[in-house]
């Protein structure tokens, strides 16, 4: 039996990835960008490698997406900012009843229960904190 061309062998991993809800997609990469992705730690350096770059800038979207990065740089009258909260904070929020124990993985109940931790902490500040 012969082994499969290489036309063959592309065209059914092709398939495959479709079957799998992957897309291939074809990105023009300045050296503005690689240079960023080496400054914030995404790439150790710009060594050109296409595998390399691919993997740095499918790390990168994910982690956009994890922390629910949108287009918009920020509400009027608001400043957007990314946050990394340690798990003690977490575990402070569950102590306060702020996060449900059984929410303390769920990134939205997280960021909702914060939100509202620091709302509800500056309100306090902003009435004295309680101290007459």
């Amino acid at each position: 039996m012969t082994a499969p061309s290489l036309a063959a062998v592309r065209m059914r991993r092709t398939r495959e990835r479709r079957r799998q809800g992957d897309v291939i997609v074809s990105v023009e990469v300045g050296p503005k960008v690689t240079a960023d992705l080496v400054e914030l730690g995404w790439l150790e350096h710009d060594c050109g490698d296409k595998d390399t770059l691919t993997r740095a800038l499918t790390e990168f979207v994910e982690r956009a997406i994890e922390v629910r990065v949108t287009p918009a740089l920020s509400s009027p009258g608001k400043v957007g900012f990314m946050l990394e909260i340690q798990h003690s904070t977490i575990d402070t929020l569950v102590e306060l009843r702020w996060l449900r124990a059984e929410r303390r993985d769920d990134l939205a109940a997280i960021v909702t229960a914060f939100r509202c931790f620091v709302g509800r902490s500056l309100d306090i500040a902003r009435n004295g904190g309680g101290v007459q």
